[in-house]
C-alpha cells in the first residue's frame, strides 16, 4: 500500500516538473504560460510567443490605430498578414464587430457612386446616380442634404454655380460696383436739383444758389444770367425783350 502510494506521489511529481519545463515566457507581457495559451498562426514559421491575451489587445490596438486593412503578426521579425478567419478567432467580440464594420464601410466605399452621410451621428449611407436628383445628396436616414459638386452641406436657396459666384468674390465686388454706381447717381440726381450749369460759352460750371437775387455771376468764367430762366442778365436789361419775357415769368413781371 505504501509503494502504490509513493509511485502515485513521484507520478504527480513528474507531471508537475514536465509542464513546468513546457511553460515559457510571452514576449510581450513577461508571464509564464503553456504553449496552448499562446496565439498560433499556421502560417507562422516561428514558435508562438505572444499569448493570447496580449494578441487580443494588439489586434485592438491596431484597429484603432488605422492599420486594421491588414494586421500583421506582433512576432519577432514575422509580419505575416492575419487572415479574416483568424482575426475573428484571436480578437475580442468588440474588436472584431469594430473590423467588421470598417471592412463593410470600405467595401462600400470601392463604389463610386456611393457616399456616406456626413451628418454628425448619422451611419447611414446610400448609392447616389446623377440625373434626376441633380447634385443635391439627400440622406435617407436623417434627410440631411450635400452638395455632390462641392462635397459639402447643401447651399440652401443657390445654385452651384451662384454659390461659385458668391465663394469667389466675384459677388461681392460687383454690388460693390452697383452701389458705387448708384451712389454717383445719387449724388449727380442732387447736384442736378440744388445746383445749375453755368450757360457761358464753353463754360457748364456747376453753381449752387443758396440765397439772393437771382442775378447770377460765375465765379469761373464771370458770366451774367439769370437763375431762373438762364438768360444772359445783358439781355434782361433791354426792356421788351420778348423771348426773355416770354421764358421768364419772374422778370416778365418786374420789366412790365
Amino acid at each position: 500500500m505504501a509503494q502504490q502510494l509513493y509511485e502515485e506521489q513521484e507520478e504527480e511529481e513528474r507531471k508537475e516538473r514536465e509542464i513546468r519545463n513546457r511553460r515559457r515566457d510571452c514576449v510581450v507581457c513577461r508571464d509564464s504560460f503553456l504553449p496552448g495559451e499562446f496565439a498560433s498562426l499556421v502560417d507562422c514559421l516561428h514558435q508562438p510567443e505572444v499569448c493570447t491575451e496580449c494578441f487580443a489587445q494588439w489586434i485592438s490596438s491596431e484597429i484603432k490605430d488605422g492599420s486594421w486593412r491588414e494586421i500583421k503578426c506582433p512576432g519577432t521579425d514575422c509580419g505575416l498578414a492575419l487572415k479574416y478567419h483568424e482575426v475573428q478567432q484571436l480578437a475580442t467580440p468588440e474588436s472584431f464587430a469594430e473590423l467588421d464594420n470598417l471592412l463593410f464601410r470600405d467595401a462600400l466605399g470601392g463604389d463610386d457612386n456611393f457616399r456616406w452621410c456626413r451628418a454628425e451621428g448619422c451611419q447611414s449611407g446610400q448609392v447616389h446616380e446623377s440625373g434626376h436628383a441633380g447634385n443635391i445628396f439627400r440622406c435617407v436616414g436623417c434627410g440631411f442634404r450635400v452638395c455632390v459638386i462641392h462635397d459639402k452641406t447643401w447651399h440652401e436657396g443657390e445654385t452651384c454655380d451662384e454659390y461659385d459666384y458668391r465663394i469667389s468674390g466675384e459677388k461681392e465686388k460687383d454690388e460693390q460696383k452697383k452701389l458705387q454706381v448708384e451712389q454717383e447717381q445719387a449724388s449727380c440726381e442732387a447736384i442736378g436739383k440744388l445746383s445749375k450749369k453755368c450757360p457761358g460759352i464753353k463754360c457748364a460750371w456747376n453753381i449752387q444758389k443758396n440765397d439772393g437775387c437771382d442775378h447770377m455771376t460765375c465765379s469761373r468764367c464771370r458770366h451774367e444770367f439769370c437763375w431762373v430762366c438762364l438768360a444772359p442778365y445783358k439781355d434782361i436789361r433791354r426792356k421788351g425783350n420778348i423771348a426773355h419775357t416770354e421764358q421768364c415769368k419772374y422778370h416778365s413781371n418786374r420789366l412790365n
